[in-house]
């Protein structure tokens, strides 16, 4: 009988100032790890990301982890030594997830266990490469005739940095879902029998790997038709294209009905582009199948695009987060981005609000410390989406590889374009001269004092104070 193909798939553990667990799941590694078992092979997937790790419960004496209502909550972490590059940032640091001690028993468990045909490793945020780096030395010091291959968002958006200083085997840029298969032919051999001409080809991600979930995280699209100045979508997915809706409602009913999952959160970047077509049928069927969950969005909402239907829709159908792209009120650099207007804004929270989702639920995306931009910009936008009575979520301005705004902050901070830890927003503000780490944290202060009004609460923070981990 023939062998069947056995792989290892990783997902590392992170360092940084700050991280937070908003419903954070490596879905494209998920993703691979369903196809490589559609294409008969055997996978084991390991996420020291992953709160309900037992590994992980056990170091904290706990049989299950702290988590907010709705499946959120606070990774585990273990202050670390600082980096000598961030060495000058007033602020502590932490490793998140699962420590190296843990991972390497659990690798060696696997890999003693089956020896892999090859192992798997994803990276998140440019400035986590730490980990990862940490991750593949690990993997090849415990079966070094294996071949490692890294993908993920660091491996696209640092591509010769990441082939230069990895480790790995092979980097793989971009959506690794189309282009694993024949890169492991060519590596180990693997003989595959299917091949993918949509993203609706795809197998549903591979969640059964994790025996406990408190939410699924899922895209209903790919990439974004839009072009802001400070965003690498296209880096990843070249062409936006939408999955049919019977799809996406399947996917959903599935979660609910057979891992009893009730919350779902979605990591599209333009969830409501072509609404009629898209959101508002799967919003239908949702609600005319009478399937119990309830929605988040983590990432900013094209305020634009929410009509009164759409607005209705989206309570009915049980929606609990919203988060909306608003960046800043002034008017030069919203047309600069392309993206949303004061009106805008305002028709949205008002529709909402008319739906039954009071504006003080709402959150609201502003950065701060752009290039060019001043203190009293980021305070006025503050000022502004808090008298339309709705939150801000402060976003630090990190500069992102092959967007305008890198290319800003190269030519005017000098930010070197080969060092991805450099890209941390925490770091990013010790170089602008015209926005100082004590504006920060003034505006962090004058963010959350303003949301504690808005909602009248305890509140003691915007969540983007942390680095989300998606």
């Amino acid at each position: 009988m023939k062998r069947r193909p056995q792989f290892l798939l990783i997902n590392p553990y992170i360092y940084d100032f700050a991280a937070y667990d908003l419903w954070s799941k490596p879905l494209g590694l998920l993703y691979i790890a369903s196809v490589l078992e559609e294409n008969g092979s055997d996978v084991k997937v390991i996420d020291a990301m992953d709160r309900w790790h037992p590994a992980v419960l056990r170091l904290q004496g706990l049989d299950r982890p702290k988590s907010r209502p709705f499946g959120d909550g606070h990774f585990f972490k273990e202050q670390v030594t600082k980096p000598s590059l961030v060495s000058s940032v007033p602020r502590k640091y932490y490793r998140y997830g699962m420590p190296p001690s843990v991972l390497e028993k659990e690798i060696r468990r696997e890999v003693e266990t089956v020896k892999p045909d090859a192992i798997l490793v994803t990276s998140g945020m440019t400035y986590w490469y730490q980990g990862v780096h940490e991750t593949i030395r690990l993997c090849k010091e415990l079966v070094p005739d294996v071949p490692v291959l890294l993908g993920g968002i660091y491996a696209t958006l640092f591509t010769d940095h990441a082939t230069r200083t990895s480790g790995a085997d092979l980097v793989i840029a971009g959506e690794g879902e189309r282009t694993i298969l024949p890169a492991l032919s060519k590596l180990t051999g693997f003989e595959y029998t299917r091949t993918y001409s949509s993203h609706d080809d795809f197998p549903k991600p591979a969640y059964h790997h994790y025996p406990t979930l408190e939410y699924a995280a899922m895209m209903t699209t790919r990439g974004c038709p839009y072009s802001c100045s400070f965003c690498a979508t296209h880096s990843f997915t070249e062409h936006f294209n939408r999955r049919r809706v019977s799809s996406v409602v399947e996917e959903i009913a599935f979660y609910r009905q057979h891992r009893d999952i009730r919350n779902i959160t979605f990591y599209d970047d333009a969830l409501f582009v072509n609404a009629d077509a898209h959101i508002k049928p799967i919003l239908r069927e949702v609600i005319a199948r009478h399937i119990k969950v309830h929605f988040h969005t983590p990432n900013g909402l094209f305020a634009r695009l929410i009509d009164e239907e759409l607005a209705d829709l989206l309570v009915a159908s049980g929606f609990k987060t919203i988060r909306l792209s608003y960046e800043t009120k002034n008017i030069e650099r919203q047309q600069q981005m392309r993206k949303v207007t004061d009106h805008d804004l305002e028709k949205a929270l008002e529709r909402l609000q008319h739906a039954g989702f009071p504006s003080r639920d709402a959150v609201v995306y502003l950065i701060m410390g752009l290039p060019g931009q001043t203190p009293f910009e980021v305070e006025e936008s503050i000022q502004y989406v808090h008298e339309l009575g709705a939150r801000v979520s402060l976003s630090s301005f990190s500069p992102i590889p092959h967007t305008e705004e890198w290319n800003k902050a190269i030519e005017l901070f000098q930010l070197p374009a080969d060092e991805p830890l450099l890209t941390n927003k925490s770091i990013y503000p010790l170089k602008h001269d015209g926005f100082t780490m004590e504006d920060f944290e003034r505006l962090k202060t004058v963010a959350t004092r303003g949301n504690r009004r808005v909602r009248d609460s305890v509140e003691s923070a915007t969540i983007s104070d942390y680095n989300v981990y998606a």
